[in-house]
């Protein structure tokens, strides 16, 4: 007599998921950007003395950005937590920490973990529960769970991570972006392949002070990016480049330049 055998329920999830990272590929090529944050051991960031800022991170959204602005040389801790799922139908549910049998949308990064990277064009990299690195450029940090981004429609859930930045002043102002005159930068660009980019900051006083801070961390920029620097051109800022564009609205500054090789 013939019996019918029922797979156990987690056994049925298993086989899905692994089905499942077998059929949606990731959507698309993150090999050929260079690596633009060096990763570091847990400890080299005392957390305890630096108050973080806790963004939350929506499975159902691609890269989320944090309004965190890092600079080259910061070391940076992110500690997270919660639940979330990209197949949540199956009861595919995991931690920041995500799961090696699920899809990517970045390979060499489980699936649904939590990922980050430095810049709209940085090379993403692992958070999982916790990840400490130095960044290795300027650039607003950005999240997202690793799951095939033409796929986030059916995730659900959320995790939470908590953003220990090591600036020297160890604040909760200048973890923030905010620089010692008071200045908040709220977004970032930048552009390899043509040496362009643009940096918006807040002041709610003193625009001429504020201009120049903007001025000087933009020549910082500029001689981050090996940047020769010529006599003559904007001295006093540290790097070589030109101002292509200024604006001001609400409070927000704007300076688009470019970089001079």
């Amino acid at each position: 007599m013939n019996q019918t055998r029922i797979l156990p329920a987690a056994s049925i999830i298993c086989l899905l998921s692994c089905l499942h990272a077998c059929v949606v590929p990731p959507s698309r090529g993150y090999d050929e950007r260079p690596a633009n944050i060096r990763v570091l051991q847990e400890e080299a960031l005392n957390i305890d003395r630096i108050k973080p800022e806790t963004r939350r991170v929506d499975a159902i959204k691609p890269w989320q950005n944090t309004g965190v602005f890092l600079e080259n040389g910061q070391v940076v801790s992110i500690v997270a937590s919660g639940k979330w799922s990209p197949w949540p139908e199956v009861g595919a549910w995991s931690g920041p920490e995500g799961n090696i049998t699920w899809s990517v949308e970045v390979p060499g990064i489980p699936g649904g973990a939590l990922m980050a990277k430095l810049g709209h064009d940085g090379k993403p990299f692992k958070v999982g529960t916790v990840q400490t690195f130095r960044a290795q450029d300027y650039g607003m940090l950005y999240l997202a769970m690793n799951d095939p981004f033409g796929y986030l429609f059916n995730n659900q859930g959320e995790v939470e991570a908590n953003i220990y930045v090591d600036t020297g002043a160890n604040t909760a102002a200048a973890a923030k972006g905010v620089a010692a005159g008071g200045f908040r930068v709220v977004s970032y660009s930048y552009n390899d392949r043509s040496h362009e980019g643009s940096l918006s900051a807040r002041a709610e006083s003193d625009q001429f002070k504020l201009r120049s801070w903007m001025l000087n961390k933009i020549g910082e920029i500029a001689s981050s990016k090996n940047v020769a620097i010529r006599a003559g051109e904007e001295p006093l800022n540290g790097g070589s480049y030109e101002v292509l564009n200024e604006s001001m609205a609400d409070s927000v500054m704007t300076i688009s330049f470019r970089a001079v090789y």
